[in-house]
């Protein structure tokens, strides 16, 4: 089958660094796969920071330190739109309505906002939330179930109108999974569902079978708190070190609170836990039984299948959406309620003592995994691309005639 090729731009506020974070991954992928579909991709970034390079893919950036609040670096971008003349724009960044705003007006082309995390992380984590946004006097006032229940009113009529700007704006709302559906439900009860498409992200590999394991718990990501919880690690690693004396605990990553947690777990004195920092992840995948995470809230947690498509056993908060939607619960993996750092060990340990329990979940793990595989995912994207591109350009001859 002959493919239809196109020009995509894809959009985003951060440097484009697929090692910095799930929404530049997202980006670095999808910008891979497009490329090797044959399209001509081109990346914007509002950041004014050192930029990766991407073979195949022309990567641009602003000059002014703004972002997206520049004028300057909006008349910047809108010139450059025209000069690229796009078939497709992908805004990674779908609540930066700046941005929306540029790309709306006298448009000629498939506008995409793709949302890249999940809509509950306040509601997941209200306390959280509660913590981050007020003082500590205020906030301790709050958290009761009145001032919970205010906060809660409060956010949800915000983000509503948020979702139903950019649900006019673009002429698809792209999501991961039906659990983003029930989220935006909530928001937003009478969305159009044409408005809105279902793309996953992507792994580029699963390996065939369950490769040989050893003794070693992983914990990977971005080393902060606030969303990744990372301050938990601890306690889970208190309880499992001292059942499991012959397992080691790797711990992938870094960032703002990695001094921190590095304090804890030496004031803790706990035992064979290994500070790795950031590395390629592949062979941590590959050795470790088991995967945990801590995280409060997440999108479409790259790091969760990753760990599936090298059997990886996944134990996870049952804390966003698409947890439930990646792990099913007792077969490729196990989810926790949320923030049980006693039932989340437990869990580990059991796991652990079950070989043949466990070596079950890591073949299921994989057979999930195979969902994400980048030849699958990417022909969702190109199956949208085809099927909507011609309804949204005025030079409609163009593809009747290529095709």
């Amino acid at each position: 089958m002959v493919h239809l090729s196109f020009r995509v731009l894809l959009v985003l506020t951060p440097a484009f660094d697929p090692n910095a974070g799930g929404v530049q991954m997202s980006t670095y992928k999808m910008a891979r796969c497009f490329s090797a579909q044959g399209h001509s991709v081109s990346i914007f970034s509002f950041s004014n920071s050192e930029q990766k390079s991407l073979e195949g893919c022309n990567v641009l950036q602003v000059d002014d330190e703004s972002g997206p609040r520049s004028e300057v670096n909006l008349i910047a971008f809108e010139s450059y739109v025209r000069k690229f003349a796009p078939d497709i724009v992908i805004n990674q960044m779908p609540y930066e309505h700046e941005i929306g705003e540029v790309l709306r007006h006298g448009k000629n082309y498939l506008l995409l906002g793709c949302l890249r995390n999940t809509l509950f992380s306040v509601i997941g984590d209200l306390d959280g939330y509660i913590d981050r946004i007020f003082p500590s006097a205020v906030a301790r006032l709050l958290k009761n179930p009145l001032g919970r229940a205010a906060i809660r009113m409060s956010h949800r009529k915000r983000h509503s109108k948020d979702l139903r700007r950019i649900l006019d704006t673009y002429d698809h709302f792209v999501m991961f999974g039906p659990p983003n559906l029930e989220e935006l439900r909530y928001f937003v009860p009478d969305f159009h569902h044409e408005r809105v498409r279902l793309v996953p992200n992507s792994i580029p590999t699963v390996v065939d079978s369950v490769p040989s394991k050893e003794n070693r718990i992983l914990w990977l990501g971005r080393v902060e708190n606030a969303q990744k919880r990372a301050d938990l690690i601890p306690a889970v690693w208190r309880s499992v070190s001292e059942r499991l004396p012959d397992w080691h605990l790797d711990v992938v990553g870094d960032g703002a609170d990695i001094e921190a947690l590095k304090a804890a777990a030496s004031e803790m004195k706990l035992p064979r836990i290994h500070f790795h920092g950031r590395q390629v992840p592949d062979g941590f995948y590959r050795d470790a039984s088991i995967f945990f995470m801590t995280s409060a809230f997440e999108g479409f947690p790259n790091t969760l299948v990753e760990a599936q498509s090298y059997a990886a056993v996944p134990v996870v908060f049952d804390s966003y959406p698409v947890a439930s939607w990646i792990v099913d619960a007792g077969e490729s993996g196990e989810l926790i309620r949320p923030f049980d750092t006693s039932s989340m060990a437990a869990c580990i340990v059991e796991l652990a003592t079950d070989l043949d329990r466990r070596h079950t979940m890591a073949k299921n793990a994989l057979e999930s995994a195979r969902r994400f595989r980048i030849e699958n995912v990417g022909a969702i994207w190109q199956a949208l691309f085809e099927a909507e591109v011609p309804k949204h350009i005025y030079s409609e001859s163009r593809f009747s005639a290529e095709s």
